[in-house]
């Protein structure tokens, strides 16, 4: 498996993971063209380069195995933070070490910005990302509370 920043060559293997990004959401989210809209915010921000961000592939023998994107946004007052958004992997890689992968090239990449903190969202529905996320070590922080109006 080799972790390596995202190439334009890479488009449309990352957009076919976007329906990934769908499982185990909230019933209440539009599930309209959200997954693939996300990842074309995640590519094109990539090249806009308005904010310091990196968008990561993981790729093995068969192509482009998982994706992840880290960036900075806004921090508090003497707290350098990343952020983590849309890590997917193909379901045929799955519980094979791939999203540690991902995750690990996330940390490196802001670490080696003197950021101290990472964070991620993902739906309190989905427990097996918050299985994950546990098992590599990050703690829930936050309940976010939505009602349909």
């Amino acid at each position: 498996m080799n972790i390596r920043p995202f190439e334009e060559r890479d488009r449309e293997a990352c957009l076919q993971l976007a329906p990934r990004l769908m499982e185990n959401v909230n019933p209440f989210h539009d599930d309209g063209t959200g997954p693939i809209d996300t990842v074309e915010w995640m590519l094109e921000a990539q090249q806009v380069q308005q904010t310091p961000q990196a968008v990561f592939v993981a790729e093995d023998e068969q192509g482009v195995a998982g994706m992840v994107k880290v960036f900075i946004k806004g921090q508090l007052v003497g707290q350098k933070e990343a952020y983590v958004d849309g890590l997917a992997v193909q379901e045929r890689v799955s519980r094979q070490g791939v999203g540690t992968a991902l995750m690990t090239a996330c940390e490196e990449w802001a670490a080696g910005r003197g950021h101290r903190w990472l964070h991620i969202e993902t739906p309190a529905k989905n427990q097996t990302a918050r299985d994950f996320y546990a098992a590599i070590g990050y703690g829930e922080e936050v309940v976010k509370l939505s009602k349909g109006i």
